[in-house]
């Protein structure tokens, strides 16, 4: 979502609101539509609207987890705010549900968006066949490493989104 939304607004492409917290890119024959100039808002607005949702997001969850529950890390300047189930296939409720995220370091941030790594119910790291063991292995983990402190719980749904939509088997 990020490159295309950066190589969207590099090209200086307007977006039009459909519905509350929804944009889409103009891409069709305005000719055919009828619109008020108030139904087109700018790129800034774009980013505005999206900085306010995640920053919402990353704080509700810096307060509800407070670290990294791989790592252990709890420094808020690194963490970052993951949805399990990705925000562009969220509606606008689980978009803002901290039971759709997690607070990662960034590498495992990187692995989990990327479907390389996910979580069993019962907190088992799972690995992608794809990734090597030799990464594996510098990264200290293992295949069905018990990750004690994941809160799964009113997780679960969007863990099992994860596991069959996300993650790499």
């Amino acid at each position: 979502m990020r490159g295309v939304l950066y190589r969207e607004i590099k090209n200086h492409r307007n977006f039009k609101k459909v519905t509350d917290g929804t944009f889409a890119f103009e891409n069709y024959d305005e000719n055919k539509l009828v619109l008020s100039p108030k139904d087109f808002i700018t790129t800034k607005d774009v980013i505005t609207a999206i900085r306010i949702g995640q920053n919402k997001f990353r704080n509700k969850l810096i307060l509800s987890l407070k670290k990294c529950p791989i790592t252990g890390i709890d420094d808020t300047r690194i963490l970052t705010a993951s949805h399990i189930k990705p925000w562009t296939m969220s509606n606008n409720t689980e978009r803002l549900d901290i039971h759709n995220g997690f607070l990662f370091s960034p590498t495992f941030d990187r692995l989990f968006d990327r479907g390389i790594i996910s979580f069993s119910e019962n907190k088992e790291l799972m690995v992608s066949k794809s990734f090597s063991s030799y990464n594996l292995k510098h990264l200290n983990l293992y295949d069905n490493q018990l990750i004690d402190d994941l809160p799964i719980a009113g997780r679960e749904e969007y863990l099992n989104y994860h596991r069959t939509k996300i993650f790499l088997h």
